[in-house]
């Protein structure tokens, strides 16, 4: 059976009444997501590692506790065919909204209230992930890489990530540290809605974190001290400049190297 077809009966043993199943039209490197519709509603189905899937249900709820809109994932296995599903959250993404023409000062807006949810982060403790195996952003970035590209790709920049979460006592929470415009719903409106895909949400170091959602806000041409002024100034709490800065510049050349990576292997 194709890994289609093995996918959409999965499916179905979750969702019987399904009439619609489809990925999304962005649909990510693994090409693992699939927006079901059926008799109930519409619904996420997202194939994962279980243990992944595990940890992102504590995730998810550890977020919601704090008031931030995030899945609420059922798991489900099927011929060791492991699934989050979830309810789908209605909105368009942030990257969407983007390719329709959203100003800089609507981006610079929406950004703003992804910062106010980054702070709300803070105050999740490490213990709610302390039973899960994914539980450092290292492990979580190792495995993703891994499926992405290769094993060699995943260790090397599993020692990276591991590498830059080194920081005080202090600045160790539990962030989402995979915040991009895909990753990001908005409502009818243009404002922040939800954060979506939770693989990233993991134990890390509050700058790494803030570094890798500001890398994209920099890869768009914006200056992030404004993020980081930002936060400061709506927080009282600090922010290590330099680390983030350094790590921004990093993470940007390194997703550069993982594209041309990953294009080089699908051309052999």
């Amino acid at each position: 059976m194709s890994k289609i077809l093995r996918s959409f009966s999965a499916i179905r043993s979750v969702i019987p009444y399904a009439y619609s199943i489809a990925q999304p039209d962005v649909p990510g490197s693994l090409r693992s997501v699939f927006i079901v519709k059926s008799v109930d509603g519409s619904f996420v189905c997202k194939f994962n590692h279980r243990e992944l899937a595990v940890k992102n249900a504590v995730a998810g709820n550890s977020l919601r506790i704090r008031g931030i809109t995030a899945p609420n994932i059922g798991i489900y296995n099927y011929n060791n065919y492991w699934m989050e599903v979830y309810p789908m959250i209605p909105g368009k993404t942030l990257y969407e909204y983007i390719g329709d023409g959203l100003s800089d000062e609507q981006i610079k807006h929406v950004y703003k209230n992804i910062v106010d949810v980054f702070a709300k982060m803070d105050s999740i403790d490490v213990s709610v992930l302390r039973d899960t195996q994914y539980k450092y952003s290292y492990q979580v970035a190792k495995t993703n890489i891994s499926d992405a590209n290769n094993a060699t790709f995943g260790s090397l920049f599993a020692g990276a990530v591991r590498l830059m979460n080194n920081g005080t006592a202090g600045d160790i929470g539990v962030y989402h540290c995979g915040i991009t415009p895909k990753n990001v719903l908005l409502d009818d409106n243009g404002n922040f809605k939800a954060l979506i895909d939770l693989d990233e949400v993991a134990i890390a170091d509050k700058n790494y974190a803030f570094a890798m959602m500001a890398a994209k806000y920099q890869k768009m041409g914006y200056d992030i001290t404004d993020l980081i002024d930002y936060y400061e100034n709506q927080t009282g709490r600090a922010l290590n400049h330099k680390k983030i800065r350094t790590i921004t510049d990093i993470t940007n050349m390194g997703k550069h190297i993982l594209w041309r990576g990953a294009g080089r292997i699908k051309s052999r």
